[in-house]
């Protein structure tokens, strides 16, 4: 009877799951087979990761894990485990079974891990484990089907952002809770401390002629900003606002900036020949000529002036104000720091470390306030495009429609009015009479890509042409014009009056258009932190038949996973809606200073 009792034990262990599993593994283990996985960093793509597949089960490599991590792997041969440590805390796998120790709590996984050939492999639920979560301080999803692994770090810091006028440079950095601040000098640079305050760790270059960058990280219990200087301030101000709640930092320059001066951009062949010029901001310093571009096509020629080669930034520090500035500054009352830490005293720092107050009544609309028509893509049964993780562009589109009228409603130089305000469905040609009956100044649609290859990623910018600029324009026209099978087609008389506005359109506007264009092209780099692929032409039908200067922005390609991450971030989002607005004050400031506008 014993020995019976021994052999069905001996029976049930061996043929438990976990051992037939572990037989399975060791009788085939040139049968693991493995494909790129698509990973994304706080919206960042990230090369390193494989998904391994096995008896039908996906499986991750641990040391793969740790490299992305930046964890420290300790094997334990003796015990069979492997310690992984990252951020002063240990995560204890147990290989060939289910157990893992998350920091002293004990978990079982799907599958049991697997060690072949020196390496642990183990199920995709590892990363998904809400302990793993809580110990990397991210939040980490996978997709099955797109083999996609997103980590998104957790912060309370949602927007860093800039603006920038002649006389001073404004930083906005959005809080997601109230937290205490210092604010303190250094050499040729400003740092601002947050306590408790969690960021993931990125810059913004900015290279306005007073500013060269904003850099920001988690340190310790801090989120540390460090602003870099290109010119002494002459004065350092600050304010805590709510309804968000933020921190303004009003840096004043102590020489002004010329914010009407454009950058080098591409710009599309059937516009402008010769050398192609990149399709990010060049620093066209050196170069002081105007060379006149040749005429390819029946288009009309694009001022050489919007693609200015003059743009000069200032590289060098200004000098010191004259004494008696210096000495009214001198009287301000300023932050207290360790003598170690102050560089120079030239300018003074008024930090109004209080409480968090409401924002100020905006200004009085001034009587030459110019309108805008601000047109969110898509809406109602239209989704325009839709990523791989289901975003809808209709969705973003909305968002950024909502962040740019916030930005033109505080202005006074702006008013605004919006060709939808919700999700609904408005068609292509009610888009573009809201605009002309309103008699609007500008006219600005907003929209974002999709491409079949999900590796293109970026931001472009369009205005109108007959004929598209490259074959990848005519496809994005056709994407976006594809809406107008769900609306029904002018008649008569609307259709012939929109003939004859698109004929004049392409004669009167064409070169205010690409100059508006550029403006916004300009800004996106620094703060979109994607490739900027230029302006392009093509045959946009919501852009047919605009009586102003039109453009339509497709900000990023909802296609690429690292895109479609972003543009479900507040930070991007922001960031698109600051270039947009940004490039339109440029834009107005240069006709201003060639007598073509108002202030």
């Amino acid at each position: 009877m014993k020995k019976i009792s021994i052999y069905l034990l001996a029976f049930f262990i061996l043929f438990s799951p976990s051992n037939i599993f572990s037989a399975k593994k060791n009788s085939s283990v040139s049968k693991i087979t493995s494909q790129k996985a698509n990973v994304i960093v706080d919206g960042n793509n990230y090369t390193g990761m494989h998904v391994y597949e096995l008896h039908g089960e996906h499986f991750f490599s641990l040391g793969e894990i740790a490299e992305l991590l930046n964890a420290r792997l300790e094997w334990q041969t003796v015990s069979g485990k492997v310690k992984m440590k990252l951020n002063n805390v240990s995560v204890d796998i147990i290989y060939n079974t289910k157990k893992v120790i998350f920091d002293g709590k004990k978990k079982k996984l799907y599958m049991p891990s697997i060690l072949q050939k020196n390496e642990v492999y183990v199920p995709v639920d590892f990363m998904t484990n809400e302990n793993l979560s809580d110990i990397t301080e991210s939040i980490i999803t996978y997709e099955q089907k797109n083999k996609l692994l997103t980590l998104t770090s957790k912060t309370n810091i949602s927007a860093v952002r800039y603006y920038t006028k002649e006389n001073s440079t404004e930083i906005s950095i959005e809080l997601d809770e109230k937290m205490t601040h210092t604010i303190k000098k250094a050499k040729n640079s400003l740092i601002i401390a947050f306590q408790r305050g969690k960021i993931a760790t990125d810059s913004l270059h900015v290279n306005n002629g007073a500013i060269n960058d904003i850099s920001y990280t988690t340190v310790g219990r801090e989120a540390v900003f460090t602003v870099n200087f290109v010119q002494k301030p002459k004065l350092v101000s600050t304010k805590k606002l709510k309804n968000p709640v933020r921190l303004i930092i009003t840096i004043d320059h102590s020489k002004p900036v010329d914010i009407s001066k454009p950058c080098l951009v591409y710009l599309p062949s059937t516009v402008v020949s010769g050398p192609q010029i990149k399709h990010d901001i060049v620093n066209a310093a050196n170069s002081d000529k105007d060379t006149k571009p040749k005429e390819e096509s029946q288009m009309p020629a694009v001022d050489s002036k919007i693609i200015a080669a003059d743009s000069v930034i200032y590289e060098v520090a200004v000098s010191s104000q004259d004494a008696a500035e210096n000495e009214q500054l001198s009287k301000v009352k300023t932050v207290s720091v360790s003598d170690d830490q102050i560089k120079d005293d030239s300018y003074s720092i008024m930090d109004e470390n209080s409480g968090f107050k409401s924002e100020d009544d905006p200004k009085e609309k001034n009587k030459a306030a110019k309108l805008l028509v601000l047109d969110a893509g898509h809406g109602g049964e239209d989704s325009g495009a839709v990523g791989p993780n289901g975003t809808k562009e209709k969705d973003i589109n909305l968002a950024v429609v909502l962040m740019l009228k916030d930005l033109f409603d505080k202005d006074p130089d702006y008013n605004v009015i919006l060709t939808r305000t919700d999700d609904t469905f408005i068609p292509l040609a009610e888009r573009t009479n809201i605009a002309n009956e309103n008699k609007a100044d500008l006219f600005v649609s907003i929209h974002n890509n999709a491409n079949f290859k999900k590796e293109i990623s970026g931001f472009e910018i369009y205005f109108l042409s007959e004929h598209a600029s490259d074959s990848e324009a005519a496809a994005t026209a056709i994407l976006e014009n594809s809406v107008v099978s769900l609306e029904n087609k002018p008649k008569g008389d609307k259709e012939i009056l929109q003939n004859m506005l698109w004929s004049m359109v392409v004669n009167e506007y064409i070169n205010e258009s690409s100059e508006l264009s550029s403006f916004i092209a300009c800004e996106t780099p620094g703060r979109l932190k994607i490739p900027n692929r230029g302006i392009k032409q093509a045959n946009f039908f919501v852009l047919r038949g605009t009586q102003m200067p039109a453009v339509l922005v497709e900000g990023a390609y909802l296609s690429n996973y690292g895109d479609e991450a972003k543009l479900n971030t507040k930070k991007f989002q922001s960031a698109l809606a600051d270039s947009i607005y940004e490039g339109v004050k440029k834009y107005y400031a240069r006709k201003s200073k060639n007598g073509n506008g108002k202030k």
